[in-house]
C-alpha cells in the first residue's frame, strides 16, 4: 500500500503488526557496494524465509543464472530482538509478493555458495509494478520515489558500476544535467502528477550524482538547497558533497548554520562534511556548536516501523557535537 506524504515522497507500508525486532537500515549507497550483481528478476514462489525467482534481465555484477533463491539478509544490523507470546521475533521474514511480480535485486553471494541475499528485509529490492513504475530507493528505504523503470535501470546501473570501480554510461550525465536544468517544481500534498513527475527525477539525478561522484556546478546546485522542501534540500546537500568545487567545504557550513534551512538537511550536510573530511571548517563548527538547533530531527519513520533502529543524530546540535568530538 502507498500514501502521498506532504514531502511527496511514498512510504512503503510494512504491515500493521507491532514488529518486536528493530534494525539500522542501510542506506543505499551501502546496499549497492556491497552487492555482487543486480539485475531484474520475477517471482516463482515465495515465503516469509524463502524466495525463488528467474532472471529476466542481467544489469550488472556477476551473472547469477537463471534460477535465483533468497534466503537471508548481508547488512542488517538489529538494535532490538523481543518476543511475543513467549516465541523470539527477529523480524527477519522476507517481504515480496506473490508469483509473476517482478523486482530488481541487489544481490549478495551467501556463505553457503548456493543462494543468495538481500541487504535486509526493506532494502535491496525494488517493485517493478505493471505500469512500468518502479518503487525506487535512491537514498534510504523510508524515502522512496516512483520513478519510470528506463530511469531506474539506467542510473542504479551507473551506481552499481561507479561504485564497484567500473564506468557508466554517458547517457547518465545527460540525464543528470537535463533534469537538473529545470527549477524544482513547488510540492505540497496536492502535487499534480506532473510536478510529481519532475520532483521524482530530480531526486534520483541529484542522489545518482552523489553516489557516482558525479560533480555539479554549484550554481545548478543552489536552487536546490534553497528550495523549501526539505527532501529537495537533502539531495541538493548530498550532491554538493560530489562537487569539486573549492568552495564547496564553505557551503556546507554556510548551509548547516542558515536557520532558514531544514534541520535534518542541516543534519545530512554536516554528515557530508565529515564524509568530506572538511575538516577545515572543526574550528567553525565548534564555534557555531554552542546556537545550533536542539530541536528533535528523524528520517521520518514511524515508532512501529522496525528500522527505527536507523542511527541518525536526535539534533543538529548533537549532529554538529559528534563531528567535533570526532576531529579532536
Amino acid at each position: 500500500m502507498l500514501r502521498k506524504l506532504p514531502g511527496i515522497f511514498v512510504i512503503l507500508i510494512l504491515c500493521s503488526t507491532l514488529y518486536a525486532a528493530t534494525w539500522d537500515e542501510p542506506w543505499h549507497r551501502d546496499v549497492v557496494a556491497k552487492s555482487d550483481a543486480f539485475g531484474l528478476y520475477e517471482v516463482v514462489s515465495t515465503s516469509s524465509s524463502r524466495v525463488v525467482f528467474k532472471e529476466v534481465r542481467h544489469l550488472a555484477g556477476v551473472q547469477t543464472g537463471p534460477n535465483v533463491e533468497v534466503n537471508g539478509y548481508y547488512s542488517r544490523p538489529m538494535t532490538s530482538v523481543s518476543s511475543i507470546n513467549g516465541v523470539t521475533d527477529d523480524g527477519s521474514a522476507l517481504r515480496f509478493r506473490g508469483p509473476g511480480t517482478r523486482y530488481y535485486l541487489f544481490l549478495k553471494k551467501a556463505p553457503s555458495g548456493t543462494t543468495w541475499h538481500i541487504a535486509s528485509p526493506t532494502s535491496g529490492f525494488a517493485e517493478l509494478r505493471a505500469d512500468g513504475t518502479v518503487i525506487a530507493t535512491f537514498r534510504i528505504s523510508v524515502h522512496q520515489a516512483v520513478v519510470e523503470s528506463g530511469t531506474y535501470e539506467l542510473t542504479q546501473t551507473c551506481i552499481y558500476r561507479k561504485l564497484h570501480g567500473e564506468a557508466c554510461s554517458d547517457d547518465v550525465s545527460k540525464f543528470i544535467l537535463t533534469q537538473l536544468s529545470a527549477a524544482p517544481p513547488p510540492m505540497s500534498a496536492n502535487a499534480s502528477p506532473q510536478q510529481m513527475e519532475v520532483f521524482f527525477r530530480q531526486h534520483a539525478a541529484l542522489e545518482t550524482a552523489y553516489m557516482t561522484g558525479y560533480a555539479i556546478a554549484t550554481d545548478t546546485l543552489s536552487k536546490f538547497l534553497k528550495d523549501p522542501d526539505y527532501h529537495t534540500q537533502i539531495s541538493g546537500v548530498r550532491a554538493l558533497r560530489a562537487t569539486d568545487s573549492k568552495e564547496r567545504n564553505t557551503l556546507l557550513m554556510a548551509f548547516v548554520s542558515d536557520d532558514s534551512r531544514a534541520p535534518v538537511a542541516r543534519v545530512v550536510a554536516v554528515q557530508m562534511m565529515r564524509e568530506a573530511g572538511a575538516k577545515e571548517l572543526k574550528d567553525q563548527l565548534a564555534a557555531y556548536a554552542p546556537r545550533a538547533s536542539t530541536s528533535e530531527v528523524g528520517l521520518g519513520i514511524a515508532i512501529m516501523d522496525p528500522r527505527i533502529g536507523t542511527n541518525f543524530p536526535s539534533s543538529l546540535k548533537e549532529a554538529v557535537e559528534r563531528l567535533v568530538k570526532e576531529w579532536n
